[in-house]
């Protein structure tokens, strides 16, 4: 697989205006989590075209790589933040769904429609969209053995949620004395969770059932720290629903120490 942009985690947006201009612009050239529903042969299309650097502006080369980014291929990169931030979650889910349509999966129809609602509460939340049902079609049995690839697009798909989960969270905590505001962003940040450990759940579904490496990211650590704030600024129910997502990913990826404290 081609390298995967990810933003350096010290450029994760803040605030859902920082995204609106690349999601609408992403939206008018039909290349929103819409596209995510799409026939695969337009998904590929959309897949080239999120990669090009003459839709989305990124410097190469920014930070130094760790050791998972190597391992999975992930080049850290700034430039554009609002359109390397969408347009990588978009390529991340355009990989897996090619994965899974060439390779099958056992996860559940439920957990499928959980891993691709997450997206589109992104959108929602940037753009201020009403909430409208989706229509999931979960793949096929496959006929391809991908093993290496199941579990690279599954682990940048989880780290590409978990900066979602980052900006999320970054809103709860900024948006405080906007109290719809903050109930949007918990909700977000809880379906971007529910959605990464769907992710990882994906990359493990490869039939041999051993364990992910341990990988500790900025983001958990992030998570960690304002965890405190989070129970602080959201309904008791919210953050009831948020922990209950960092438990349930604890439960796939028990050796995170973010989740093992934080929870």
């Amino acid at each position: 697989m081609e390298p995967f942009r990810l933003l350096h985690p010290d450029l994760v947006p803040h605030r859902r205006e920082s995204l609106r201009h690349a999601a609408s612009m992403l939206v008018q050239m039909g290349l929103d989590d819409t596209v995510l529903s799409a026939p695969p042969v337009h998904q590929r299309l959309a897949r080239v075209v999120l990669a090009s650097s003459d839709v989305i502006e990124w410097t190469p080369g920014y930070g130094v790589q760790t050791g998972h980014d190597e391992r999975f291929g992930i080049v850290r990169v700034g430039g554009d933040r609002g359109g390397v931030f969408l347009s990588g979650i978009l390529i991340a889910y355009l990989d897996v769904l090619e994965n899974a349509a060439r390779m099958g999966t056992s996860v559940s129809e439920d957990s499928w429609r959980t891993l691709l609602w997450a997206p589109t509460a992104l959108f929602d939340h940037v753009l201020r969209r009403p909430q409208v049902g989706m229509t999931v079609v979960t793949p096929g049995p496959g006929t391809e053995h991908l093993p290496h690839e199941r579990a690279q697009s599954g682990q940048r798909l989880y780290l590409a949620l978990m900066q979602a989960v980052r900006f999320a969270v970054s809103g709860v905590v900024r948006a405080q004395d906007d109290s719809p505001l903050v109930e949007d962003c918990v909700t977000l940040a809880t379906a971007c969770l529910r959605a990464a450990t769907v992710a990882l759940e994906f990359a493990r579904d490869v039939g041999a059932g051993r364990p992910l490496p341990i990988v500790e990211t900025s983001e958990h650590r992030f998570l960690w720290q304002m965890i405190s704030e989070v129970r602080a600024a959201v309904p008791r129910a919210r953050f009831d629903q948020f922990a209950a997502a960092l438990r349930r990913l604890n439960d796939v990826y028990t050796a995170s120490p973010l989740l093992v404290v934080g929870s």
